[in-house]
């Protein structure tokens, strides 16, 4: 009995033995970081799951807003002061980084490198020697940095990449759609004849966006752009001409940027603007800024207001959209905040 008892007591400990020999099977973990490759080409490593952003510039910093901006750990453009009361002071009060490009390239690498953000992401038109930019700003922060493409016509794409790197991908496409639907409704608008128009812009009223560039995608698409100049210049600023040339252009509508204002208050009275068919005709416009430049200035998603709010303008008898029903739809995505119809009123007072 003893002897059995012993055999039994000695298959038990060789069993327990065997299953403690056997090699344990692991899950194994998730991949912490994915290869991504950007819209110039590059092939960067990012984290699988991205909470800390940095946008490069004003263009990618309008962009990526609607769609994240609980993941902004800084801004790259202060916030106007015409956004007060629209965007909620946790966004207004975000560290300034500054922006890698253009005339008022001020990216602070040391604000950055406390920032922490897991990327850098830059949004918009594609130029020349960005890569080589990119890649030796990336090597100086040790901070990836991508590009994506976007255009008034490409908006949705960009969103649709952005949304799934950022895993935002129903927010991306609620976006995408109506960039997507403002666009064809201005299309079908449009379609059958394009008023003659100019956008001007510039303290003394003597640039324009020319036709072709970046910069006119939206005025293009709104207006037969009379301005046409030999070399259109990407830079907000437009490109420089004289009154004698606007003159021989004699637009039928002329829309005025925000920095025009005095222009445009004096046109009527001035000797030579006054010869302007436009003018004559009462058909000019100031482009409302609230909370920033609504057709341009920089050339992001908020040439979606400025569509909505100009068609109606230039094509009142094609154009019966409810503007502030659209316009009320736009600030709850791309803003998240309510705008009431006095609101709007206010902000489109002496516009026109």
């Amino acid at each position: 009995m003893q002897r059995k008892r012993s055999l039994l007591i000695l298959v038990l400990l060789c069993a327990m033995a065997m299953a403690f020999a056997q090699p344990t099977v692991e899950t194994p973990a998730e991949t912490v970081t994915v290869e991504f490759t950007d819209d110039l080409g590059r092939t960067v490593t990012l984290p699988r799951h991205i909470e800390r952003i940095l946008p490069s510039g004003t263009l990618a910093q309008y962009v990526l807003f609607p769609l994240c901006p609980e993941k902004f750990v800084g801004v790259s453009v202060s916030w106007s002061d015409s956004a007060k009361g629209i965007i909620t002071d946790e966004y207004l009060n975000l560290p300034f980084a500054g922006q890698i490009y253009g005339t008022k390239a001020s990216f602070n690498l040391e604000e950055v490198l406390k920032l922490d953000p897991q990327v850098v992401i830059d949004v918009g038109e594609q130029k020349k020697g960005m890569t080589e930019n990119l890649d030796k700003l990336q090597s100086q922060l040790g901070i990836p940095i991508i590009h994506i493409d976007s255009s008034t016509t490409t908006m949705g794409e960009a969103y649709g990449k952005l949304g799934k790197l950022l895993e935002k991908e129903s927010e991306a496409k609620e976006l995408g759609d109506f960039c997507g639907m403002v666009l064809d409704q201005t299309n079908k608008i449009v379609a059958d004849r394009k008023v003659r128009g100019i956008y001007v812009l510039g303290t003394k009223g003597v640039n324009v966006i020319a036709k072709g560039s970046y910069q006119a995608e939206a005025v293009d698409t709104l207006m037969d752009n009379a301005a046409i100049v030999e070399n259109p210049t990407a830079k907000g600023t437009g490109n420089q001409v004289d009154m004698e040339m606007i003159l021989s252009w004699n637009p039928e509508y002329v829309i005025f940027a925000q920095d025009a204002k005095e222009v445009y208050k004096n046109a009527k009275s001035d000797p030579v603007w006054s010869k302007v068919k436009a003018i004559a005709d009462n058909h000019y416009y100031l482009v409302p800024n609230t909370p920033q430049d609504w057709l341009g200035q920089p050339p992001s998603v908020n040439r979606f207001m400025g569509l909505i709010w100009a068609t109606k303008l230039l094509y009142p008898e094609s154009a019966t959209y409810d503007d502030y029903a659209e316009m009320k739809e736009y600030f709850r995505l791309f803003y998240h905040a309510e705008l009431s119809k006095a609101d709007y009123d206010s902000i489109t007072k002496g516009t026109v």
